[in-house]
């Protein structure tokens, strides 16, 4: 009898056991993009969410908002320096409003590969992070990227600058992308990401740049017809999180963060590689001409980064352009 009266409070205890949630987290980090579920961001993101998890021991729950849920990338990094959302990843350009030293990531045909763009990332996360919670009340927590911003268009293929006159192209609300795009002489269109896709549908613009994944998982396709590998810029964005949410946390929480950071980056950009070279393959077969770089890129290159010393006021200053610029340099010379 005794036997029995046992198994049947294993099976009831069991059953409480299962019964039970399971134990809520200390913290909940809401973590918005703007980009689809199909993009490399949101697999980045996933491997973010999964690393804070195993890292934190289930103490921070990592909430993932994909395609501006909770509000345009600008918008949400105003959030953030308020603490009223915990973290977002946003292109480095719609970041720069508010963190300006952030800016040195996006002097045109400051890297010439994806190798280059990581060293100098990965170098400059230290000292970005001294200085954007004073700017923008937010640190770095690792870095992004999708491959060099394409030109696409549905006018004309793009073999030289002459090729680009009268195009209508978008670009992102900051200043370098437009001063980059009017020393080729063009008058770039700024307009917000959210506007981009119905605009080339309606004929408002001609055309966009963005890296080659964003053409698939945006449905670009459908209303462009041709590409031009321009490289002027890699396509960086940043895991920020609100600074007055970081400091909250006790020291092994912000150490885990950190290290999810870091090697979600790292993941992001191997899927990122795959799916760029993926992405391109299934562009052609889309029906879509990918022309290469311009012929001309020389030319590009030259009108582009003359604008350099124009923009240290926008990006912080000189001297910060200069100590930045040097890590860098540093950084992809010790590759």
């Amino acid at each position: 009898m005794l036997k029995p009266f046992i198994r049947t409070l294993a099976t009831a205890a069991l059953a409480i056991c299962v019964a039970l949630p399971a134990a809520a987290a200390d913290y909940t980090m809401r973590l918005s993009h703007g980009d689809n579920e199909n993009n490399p961001t949101h697999k980045g993101a996933l491997r973010f969410q999964e690393l804070v998890e195993k890292y934190s021991d289930g103490r921070i729950e990592v909430q993932i908002f994909p395609s501006n849920q909770l509000g345009s990338e600008q918008e949400v990094a105003q959030a953030l320096r308020m603490g009223s959302i915990e973290s977002e990843i946003l292109y480095t350009g719609n970041l720069v409003p508010l963190a300006p030293s952030v800016g040195v990531m996006m002097l045109p045909y400051a890297f010439t590969s994806n190798e280059e763009a990581h060293a100098a990332m990965d170098a400059l996360k230290g000292p970005l992070n001294e200085r954007l919670p004073k700017e923008a009340g937010v640190r770095v927590l690792g870095y992004f990227e999708k491959g060099f911003r394409v030109l696409t268009n549905d006018r004309r293929e793009v073999k030289t600058l002459d090729d680009l006159q009268g195009l209508k192209i978008r670009v992102s609300k900051n200043n370098i992308a437009i001063d980059t795009f009017k020393s080729w002489g063009l008058d770039p269109i700024p307009m917000a990401w959210a506007e981009v896709f119905p605009a080339l549908q309606q004929g408002v613009i001609d055309g966009q740049e963005n890296p080659y994944t964003t053409a698939i998982s945006s449905k670009f396709y459908e209303v462009q017809k041709y590409i031009t590998e321009i490289h002027y810029l890699i396509w960086s964005g940043p895991i920020i999180v609100s600074e007055r949410f970081y400091q909250g946390l006790p020291e092994d929480l912000q150490q885990a963060l950190d290290r999810a950071g870091e090697e979600a980056a790292q993941y992001e950009r191997q899927v990122s590689a795959e799916e760029t070279e993926a992405a391109k393959k299934k562009l052609v077969e889309l029906g879509m001409t990918l022309t290469g770089a311009p012929e001309d890129e020389a030319k590009w290159q030259e009108a582009a980064k003359a604008l350099w010393p124009g923009f240290a006021d926008d990006i912080g200053g000189a001297a910060w352009v200069e100590e930045a610029t040097g890590i860098m340099n540093d950084a992809i010379a010790a590759q």
